[in-house]
């Protein structure tokens, strides 16, 4: 048996279906130089490729959402109780922010602002908005703040101004969303501490008018009825009262001891007879008071019998002239500070991070485009000589 068809009949015992990595080292290494030079190629072509390739930069900013004001007032003191947080803001100012940030009212600003339909190359604002938003993202950290990053992207075989353009680009989009998140936030609180001035000031100017009115009845009630000091004019009723009937009962004794020594139309005892019937006329005005003196008000202290109305009456009024009053003391204070908070005109947002321009690129990477090539080309030469080297043995039989 010659050579040539001892070589055939080795090849023809060869099985490709069982995997040895004896027989695959072998194919391998005597391919060598032709899977270096594959991957020689390859590499060349992601070198350049990757530099041909558009460039993307990016840069973020960072800040914190903006702190809402202690509520002042009313609910502000109900917030200290157990259950203050039913009543207070709710509202989750972070999740406030992320929402102007993605509002359609934000994107269309920048949109106008930076040109972005003639740079994205777009037919309209609304397919501006659409790829302004696969450019930007917003995203809360771990620790609470707000991270807003921005993209942009260069053409192929661009110049190095359009890369200075890319950076610059993308630093100024993602300050501008700080500048819309704050200015749209503060229009926002501007609104809502104008409604609530608006509130405390009809409340106010009603109870200017409530407080008016409160003391005109206490005025008018103490004109009609002679109270100006109701408990005083009482007590000195009464010691009049008393001093009177001390006289009705000294004139009644004085009487007896005259009609028995004197005749019963005596001048001394009709003189006393008289002013005891006027004494008991005028304890009877003090208890009941008369119509005319009613009606008139010529009477200097109120009746007995009337005090206990008159006293309560007269509580109401005042209780409610110093419910109105305090009242009043109230909305005064809320009214000033509603005034001031409304025209009040700060930021809103605390800024941790500014965007700047970043010189690094964010992607592509060209050492992982290498790489991958590199492991590509590699793989892709193994399989092929190992299958050329089995479809020529397949062909040898």
């Amino acid at each position: 048996m010659d050579k040539e068809t001892k070589v055939k009949q080795e090849n023809s015992n060869l099985r490709y279906d069982d995997f040895d990595l004896s027989k695959v080292g072998k194919i391998m290494w005597s391919g060598k130089y032709e899977i270096i030079r594959n991957v020689f190629i390859a590499c060349v072509f992601a070198i350049i490729i990757a530099f041909l390739l558009p460039k993307t930069y990016r840069a973020s900013a960072v800040l914190m959402p903006p702190n809402e004001g202690s509520n002042a007032g009313l609910l502000g003191s109900l917030s200290s109780l157990p259950f203050g947080n039913l009543v207070s803001q709710s509202s989750d100012e972070t999740m406030t922010s992320m929402a102007i940030l993605k509002s359609r009212t934000v994107m269309e600003h920048v949109v106008e602002k930076f040109n972005l339909i003639e740079v994205y190359s777009c037919k309209s604002s609304e397919e501006a908005v659409i790829y302004l938003r696969d450019n930007v993202s917003f995203n809360i950290e771990d620790e609470g703040t707000i991270k807003i990053s921005t993209v942009a992207t260069t053409s192929w075989f661009h110049p190095e101004d359009e890369e200075i353009f890319a950076k610059t680009l993308s630093a100024d989009i993602t300050n501008f969303f700080i500048e819309e998140l704050n200015s749209v936030s503060k229009t926002l609180k501007t609104q809502k501490a104008s409604f609530h001035r608006q509130f405390i000031e009809k409340r106010y100017n009603q109870n200017i008018t409530d407080l008016k009115a409160s003391e005109e009845r206490l005025k008018d009630f103490q004109e009609k009825n002679n109270t100006i000091a109701l408990p005083e004019q009482t007590e000195s009723a009464i010691q009049v009262a008393s001093a009177m009937m001390g006289e009705v009962l000294s004139n009644d004794v004085k009487i007896q001891v005259l009609t028995a020594t004197f005749n019963a139309d005596h001048p001394e005892i009709e003189r006393l007879k008289k002013e005891t019937e006027e004494l008991k006329s005028q304890l009877i005005d003090l208890n009941y008071g008369t119509k005319s003196n009613t009606e008139n008000g010529n009477y200097l202290f109120p009746a007995f019998s009337k005090v206990p109305k008159l006293g309560m009456d007269l509580m109401r009024l005042k209780r409610d002239v110093e419910v109105q009053n305090a009242l009043f003391i109230y909305l005064t204070q809320q009214y000033e500070e509603a005034k001031i908070k409304e025209a009040k005109n700060t930021p809103t947002i605390q800024i941790l991070d500014f965007a700047v321009p970043n010189d690094l690129k964010y992607k592509p990477s060209r050492v992982r485009i290498l790489l991958l090539a590199a492991i590509l080309s590699l793989i892709g030469s193994l399989y092929y000589l190992y299958f050329r080297e089995k479809w020529r043995v397949l062909k040898g039989l």
